[in-house]
C-alpha cells in the first residue's frame, strides 16, 4: 500500500473528547490515531498498518482538564515550529532564528501526569514541545514510559512523582525499550527517586535493557535534599550522556547522587552495562555524591568537567565509590581527559585509569583551581544558547585550562550544536589549531582553514545550477505552502540574481572560485557584559581578503620565517580576491591542467574593526580538462536532395564546462587538430550499414585512439539505397584540444522518402480512430506537463 501521508491537525486548546465535532483538540487526534477513523473534530490521520501517525500542535498552552494521555498506538507529535526564518540568529547571524518553545503541554498545577504508555507500550515521539506541571502519585510525573520515548526541541519542565521519575520513568519490560532526548531543557523537576530519570530494573524473570541516550541538553535545578538520586541507572542499560549541562540539581546531603549507577538490593544493575559520558558539563550539584559508582557495568569517561560539585558541610564529592571504599584496578573505567579533582580526592577513579590516559589523553585536575577561573557563572536559557541553560569554557592559564587541550575525540558538536572541528590542519598557524574543549561548550578559535581538493568545476552545469537554484527561490516565494520562508527566500533572491549575472560576464578559462568564509572557524564576541557569546558574521563586511599565488608543484614547505615555499614556479598561477564575486579566484594563465601537480595558494581573513584578528590558509588545487559536451542533432534527407544531407556537428556542440570560448587563453585551440591544424575533433562510434559518409577534413585521432580516423568541417551523409525507407541514427564523440572525449551524442537523419501507404507496414493500419488516440495521447502528455 501506497504511504498516507495525512497529518491530524489539533485547532482548540481545550481537552474535548468527542463533544464537538467542528473542533479537534490533542486529546480526540489521539484518540483518531488509534481507531484509524476520525474522531470529534479529528481526522482519521494515517490509516496504512504499521504508520505512526503525525499530530501537528499550534503555538499555546494545551490545558489538560481529564487527566493524562494515553496513546494506544504509535504517535509523533509536533509543535510549532522554533525556526523563525523572518530574522537571523542572533547567534550565528544567519537565518533562522531560533526561538524559545512556542507549544506547551500543560497538566495544570499538577493534577495528572501528561504521558502514560506504561500499559499499552507504543512508541511516543515529541518535538519542540513543553511539558509542564505534570504529577503522578507514583512513576513518571511528566512521561510513564511503556515503549520507547523521544523528544527533540522540548522540555520537560515543574513535573513530580512520588516514588520515582519526576519527569520521566522508563518501564523497559520489553527488550532494548529506548529513552532519546536531544536539545531539551529538563529544569525543576522531583520525586524521591530519579527526580529526572528513573526506570524498573528487573522484569520477566531478566534484567530489564534499557537505553538511554541524553545529548546535546540541560538538565538543571531538579531535584531536593530529600532525593535519593536526579538520574538512577539500572538494569543492563547502555548510558550514554553527550555535550550536555548537568548542574544545580540536588540529592539528599547524607546519602543522595545527581548521576547513581549501583547495585542496590533488588534495584539491580547488571555487569554487562554500559556508561558512556563525553563532553558534558556536570558542576555545582549538590549532593552526596555527584557520580556514584560500584564495580557494576564499564564505564567510559572522556571531555567531561567533572567538578566542583559537593555539599554545604563539605562531605560531597563529584566521584565516589560504593560506600566510600577503593576502587578495584581492574575496574572496567576508561578515563581520558576530563576535568577533575583528583588530588584532593573529591572525585575517586581507579588509579589505573588515571595512569593510563597520562601520555595522550591526560585528565586535568583542577584541585585548587577557582571554577571562575574556567569557566564563567552559570547563564540561564537565553536566545544566545539557543535556551539552554550552560556555562562557557574560559581560556584559562597555560597548564590550567579547558580551551583547546590538544586532541580530539570530543562530541562531534557541542551543546549549542556547533561542529568542534578539532582535527583540521593549519599548516601556517599552527599554534591557532582548534582542538577540543573539555565541556558541553566549545570555544572556537577564528581560523583561516587549509583546504585541499579544490578543483574547477563545469562552467555550464555551475550556471544552470544557479539559475535553477533562482527558479526555485521564486517558485518558493510564490508558493503560499512555503510563507513562512519568504522573507529569507527573498533575501536570498536579492544576492543570487546579481550574482548570476556578475558570474556570467566575470568568467575565465578553466577557474575555481572559492569561497573563503565557508570553511573558516568564526570568532566568538561577548554580547555586552551579559557573558553570553555570538559569533562574528564571516563576510567581507567584517573581514578584508587578501590572496596571493605560492606556486604550481609539490612538497610544499614552510621556511623559518613561515613563509610557504614549493618546488616549483608561480610564473602562470594566478590567486586574488574577487570583490564583486566575494570569492577567491584561482586560475592559470595559459589554461593548461596541472595533472600530478598542484597549485598551491595562501590568502588571509584579516578583521577589519575590533581586536585586528587575522588568520592565514592554505590553499591546495588541481586545475583538470573538463570534458567536451556533444549535443543530439536531427536532420532530414528527402528525395529532392538523392537523399543526401550536408551537416556541421560542432554547430551544437561546446567546451563551456571549461569555460566560454571568449575566455581561452591566446593560442590555444578549442578542438582536436590534425597536422594541417584543421579542426577534427568527431569519432563515428556508429555508422549505419546503408549509409555514406564524406568529411572536409580528417586524421588520427588523439592518443590512446590513433587507430581511428577523426573528422571535421562539413560532413556529407548519403543514403546507398535510393529506395531506403529507414532512419538513420549515428552515434559520435568529440574530442577537445587535450584528447578527452565527450559524452555520446547521436545525429538522427529523418528519412522523408517513407512509404505512407498506411497498408504496407505489415503491423496492421492505423485508422483514423487510432490516429485520433495517438493525438490525444499527445495532447494529455502536453497538458500534463505545462500544468506541472
Amino acid at each position: 500500500m501506497a504511504a498516507d501521508s495525512k497529518t491530524i491537525y489539533v485547532n482548540t486548546f481545550d481537552d474535548e473528547a468527542g463533544e464537538n465535532s467542528s473542533k479537534c483538540s490533542l486529546r480526540e487526534a489521539i484518540i483518531a490515531a488509534q481507531k484509524n477513523t476520525s474522531f470529534g473534530g479529528c481526522s482519521a490521520g494515517r490509516t496504512g498498518v504499521g504508520q505512526v501517525d503525525e499530530i501537528q500542535l499550534e503555538a499555546g498552552t494545551y490545558k489538560l482538564t481529564r487527566g493524562e494521555l494515553s496513546p494506544e498506538s504509535p504517535i509523533r507529535i509536533l509543535g510549532k515550529s522554533r525556526n523563525n526564518y523572518e530574522i537571523k540568529s542572533s547567534f550565528t547571524n544567519e537565518y533562522p532564528e531560533f526561538e524559545e518553545i512556542k507549544t506547551v503541554i500543560d497538566a495544570q498545577d499538577g493534577s495528572s501526569r501528561i504521558f502514560n504508555t506504561a500499559v499499552t507500550r507504543v512508541n511516543l515521539e515529541l518535538n519542540n514541545i513543553a511539558l509542564n506541571n505534570g504529577s503522578a502519585k507514583d512513576y513518571g510525573g511528566a512521561v510513564y514510559a511503556g515503549g520507547n520515548f523521544a523528544m527533540s526541541n522540548g522540555a520537560i519542565l515543574n513535573s513530580s512523582a512520588a516514588k520515582a521519575g519526576g519527569a520521566i520513568y522508563l518501564l523497559a519490560l520489553d527488550a532494548k525499550t529506548e529513552v532519546s532526548i536531544n536539545n531539551t531543557r529538563i529544569e525543576n523537576n522531583n520525586a524521591l527517586k530519579g527526580s529526572v530519570l528513573a526506570m524498573s530494573c528487573v522484569g520477566n524473570l531478566s534484567d530489564n535493557q534499557p537505553i538511554v541516550t541524553i545529548s546535546q541538553s540541560s538538565i538543571v535545578k531538579n531535584g531536593n535534599q530529600a532525593s535519593l538520586s536526579t538520574m538512577d541507572f539500572c538494569g543492563s542499560n547502555e548510558v550514554t550522556l553527550e555535550a550536555n549541562t548537568i548542574a544545580k540539581n540536588t540529592a539528599s546531603a547524607s546519602n543522595g547522587s545527581i548521576i547513581r549507577a549501583v547495585s542496590d538490593g533488588l534495584d539491580r544493575l547488571s555487569p554487562y552495562s554500559s556508561l558512556v559520558f563525553s563532553s558534558n558539563t556536570i558542576v555545582e550539584n549538590s549532593a552526596y555524591s555527584a557520580f556514584y559508582y560500584d564495580e557494576n557495568a564499564s564505564k567510559s569517561f572522556s571531555y567531561n568537567v567533572l567538578a566542583y560539585n559537593g555539599t554545604a558541610d563539605g562531605q560531597g564529592k563529584s566521584c565516589r565509590y560504593l560506600n566510600n571504599q577503593i576502587p578495584a584496578e581492574d575496574l572496567q573505567f576508561a578515563f581520558l581527559s576530563n576535568a577533575a579533582e583528583l588530588s584532593n580526592a573529591n572525585c575517586v577513579i581507579p588509579a589505573k585509569a588515571i595512569s593510563s590516559a597520562e601520555t595522550d589523553y591526560k585528565n586535568l585536575d583542577v584541585s585548587g583551581i577557582a571554577m571562575p577561573a574556567l569557566l564563567t557563572d552559570y547563564r540561564p536559557a537565553s536566545v544566545y544558547n539557543i535556551y539552554l541553560p550552560l556555562y562557557y569554557p574560559l581560556e584559562g592559564n597555560a597548564g590550567a585550562s579547558l580551551v583547546n587541550i590538544g586532541s580530539s575525540g570530543c562530541s562531534e558538536y557541542d551543546q549549542r550544536g556547533v561542529a568542534r572541528n578539532a582535527d583540521a590542519t593549519l599548516i601556517l598557524n599552527p599554534s591557532m589549531k582548534n582542538t577540543c574543549d573539555i565541556g558541553s561548550v566549545e570555544k572556537l578559535n577564528f581560523t583561516a582553514a587549509d583546504v585541499e581538493d579544490l578543483t574547477n568545476s563545469s562552467q555550464k552545469a555551475m550556471i544552470t545550477a544557479l539559475q535553477a537554484a533562482i527558479d526555485q527561490l521564486k517558485a518558493d516565494i510564490a508558493d503560499q505552502d512555503r510563507k513562512e520562508y519568504k522573507t529569507a527566500n527573498e533575501m536570498d533572491l536579492k544576492e543570487a540574481e546579481p550574482y548570476l549575472a556578475q558570474f556570467k560576464s566575470s568568467l575565465i578559462y578553466r577557474a575555481i572560485y572559492m569561497n573563503p568564509f565557508a570553511l573558516a572557524l568564526p570568532q566568538e564576541v561577548d554580547v555586552g557584559n551579559t557573558q553570553e557569546r555570538k559569533y562574528k558574521a564571516l563576510n567581507s563586511d567584517n573581514y578584508d581578503v587578501i590572496v596571493q599565488a605560492i606556486g604550481i608543484g609539490n612538497d610544499l614547505t614552510v621556511d623559518s620565517t613561515g613563509k610557504p615555499v614549493i618546488k616549483g614556479d608561480a610564473l602562470d598561477l594566478v590567486c586574488k580576491w574577487d570583490a564583486n564575486l566575494k570569492k577567491i579566484v584561482i586560475y592559470r594563465t595559459g589554461g593548461a591542467a596541472t595533472g600530478d601537480q598542484n597549485a598551491y595558494c595562501q590568502y588571509t581573513l584579516k578583521e577589519k574593526t575590533g581586536s585586528m584578528q587575522q588568520s592565514s590558509g592554505i590553499l591546495t588545487a588541481k586545475f583538470n580538462n573538463i570534458a567536451p559536451i556533444a549535443a543530439d542533432d536531427t536532420y532530414s534527407i528527402t528525395t529532392d536532395s538523392n537523399l543526401t544531407v550536408r551537416v556541421n556537428p560542432l554547430e551544437n556542440d561546446s567546451e563551456d564546462g571549461d569555460g566560454p570560448v571568449s575566455s581561452m587563453p591566446a593560442g590555444k585551440s578549442l578542438w582536436h587538430q590534425n597536422l594541417d591544424g584543421q579542426n577534427i575533433p568527431i569519432y563515428f562510434k556508429t555508422i549505419p550499414a546503408g549509409l555514406n559518409f564524406k568529411a572536409e577534413y580528417s586524421g588520427p585521432c588523439p592518443d590512446g585512439n590513433q587507430q581511428n580516423m577523426c573528422y571535421g568541417g562539413t560532413i556529407e551523409f548519403s543514403s546507398k539505397n535510393a529506395f531506403n525507407q529507414f532512419n538513420h541514427n549515428i552515434v559520435y564523440q568529440v574530442y577537445d584540444s587535450e584528447g578527452t572525449a565527450s559524452n555520446e551524442a547521436t545525429i538522427t537523419l529523418i528519412n522523408q522518402a517513407k512509404n505512407t501507404n498506411e497498408s504496407s507496414s505489415g503491423g496492421g493500419s492505423i485508422n483514423i480512430f487510432g490516429g485520433l488516440v495517438l493525438a490525444g495521447l499527445a495532447l494529455f502528455r502536453m497538458r500534463k506537463f505545462l500544468k506541472s
